[in-house]
């Protein structure tokens, strides 16, 4: 009896809320199009603005690099920044720390990076299965969602994956004096996943305003990874107070979130501009209205501005093509909570329908509805040999240790204005 009144005192709180969410914008999937895009886009060929790593360590680093990465992880530990600082150029050095420095005049006061579907600690929910059936296990299971992301770690290193080294590597070579943090999520590939781990995702950017005293004024920068903008446009629109929130909120409370405590982490994070960078995020969910700026980074080749053709991607011809197709209608179909996905239909869009998706993916939309886009040539495409293994069909170049100063810089030339 004692839970029964916990929910009813939970969704009474829930219909309080619904008279201050207000209708301001849909909360839907996008709409797929393949007519000229509504908001702003350029496009940016890659180069290396100064060279990566010294010349002495030119042929080896990577290799190098990657037996130390693995004897460590055997060790269950990222590989020392101490050991990228002394492959990496003077030159590089000093223009990731002038960047840095851009960053902080903007009053930038964390850095967040966020992986995207597969790349998390538990890709197919078999963890939090085993959790809902034995709650008792929970402190158990966190080892297996551990040892499932280092594994993830040591077997995809820097390719579609932000590795704890890469974090630790871009806060010191800022300048050491903005701390960034790498913020771990199942992963899992369902609405139901996503909205669950945006929940925690909030709750985690909160306690750490609060922990690193951000005040209002200061600006937070997210960088995500594919499926991780999901998560950022979720979260925006519960800032936002969007159309469709208060029909979420009920769910929430339905699977037992603290909807009072998770209010009160919006309310946190309102205070703080909030600056999102996305690398590779297919268009799916819409984006709420506030105190926020967006920018879409997309592997992409030629001048104009539609995705590429099936033809070209064991080439990786066309740039992206995981950005591309991985629209509504891919959802991966869930061990558990497939009934709860198809009631989030409604709210967030198809999740599993091929027929939808083969219909959409004919728009070859590659520009998203929401915020402003650069298409980028990664110079990523083989001439005459399959490479999309290697690539992850243009999807893992995003988060590679040498495209770091590139990224950054164009996070900065929109942004952060020289000194």
């Amino acid at each position: 009896m004692e839970g029964l009144s916990l929910v009813f005192c939970a969704l009474f709180v829930v219909t309080l809320f619904d008279f201050a969410y207000t209708t301001r914008a849909g909360f839907l999937s996008q709409e797929y199009t393949n007519t000229p895009p509504t908001t702003p886009y350029t496009h940016v060929t890659f180069c290396e603005i100064v060279p990566f790593h010294k010349k002495s360590s030119q042929p080896a680093w990577e290799d190098q690099c990657q037996e130390w990465r693995e004897k460590m992880s055997e060790l269950g530990l990222p590989l020392p920044c101490c050991i990228w600082l002394k492959v990496l150029s003077q030159e590089w050095r000093e223009k990731m720390s002038e960047l840095g420095q851009r960053m902080a005049h903007a009053k930038v006061g964390l850095v967040y990076f966020v992986h995207g579907t597969f790349a998390g600690d538990d890709p197919f929910g078999i963890v939090h299965v085993i959790r809902n059936a034995y709650p008792k296990l929970s402190s158990k299971l966190k080892k297996a969602n551990d040892y499932i992301k280092r594994r993830t770690d040591a077997v995809l290193a820097d390719k579609g994956n932000y590795l704890p080294e890469y974090v630790e590597l871009f806060e010191k070579a800022i300048g050491g004096n903005i701390p960034c943090e790498r913020f771990i999520w199942s992963s899992e590939n369902h609405h139901w996943g996503r909205l669950k781990e945006a929940i925690k995702f909030a709750e985690n950017l909160a306690a750490n305003i609060k922990e690193k005293n951000l005040s209002r004024g200061e600006r937070i920068l997210l960088i995500g990874h594919s499926h991780a903008g999901q998560l950022f446009a979720l979260l925006t629109n519960f800032l936002a107070r969007s159309q469709g929130v208060h029909e979420l909120l009920k769910v929430l409370v339905l699977r037992g979130v603290d909807v009072a405590q998770f209010d009160k982490a919006l309310a946190v994070i309102r205070e703080i501009q909030l600056d999102i960078v996305t690398f590779g995020t297919p268009p799916r969910y819409s984006w709420g209205k506030g105190n926020y700026r967006l920018l879409n980074i997309i592997n992409h080749r030629g001048h104009g501005y539609l995705g590429g053709c099936m033809k070209g991607f064991l080439r990786t011809k066309d740039g992206d093509y995981v950005q591309q197709w991985g629209i509504a209608g891919t959802d991966i179909p869930a061990l558990a909570d497939n009934g709860l996905n198809k009631q989030l239909d409604q709210y967030l869009g198809t999740g599993f329908n091929i027929n939808i998706w083969l219909k959409n993916i004919r728009a070859r939309m590659r520009v998203p509805h929401y915020g402003e886009t650069i298409l980028v040539d990664y110079k990523n495409a083989s001439l005459f040999f399959p490479n999309c293994t290697k690539t992850l069909f243009g999807h893992g170049v995003y988060t590679k240790f040498e495209k770091m100063l590139f990224n950054t810089q164009l996070i900065a030339n929109t942004w952060y204005r020289k000194l």
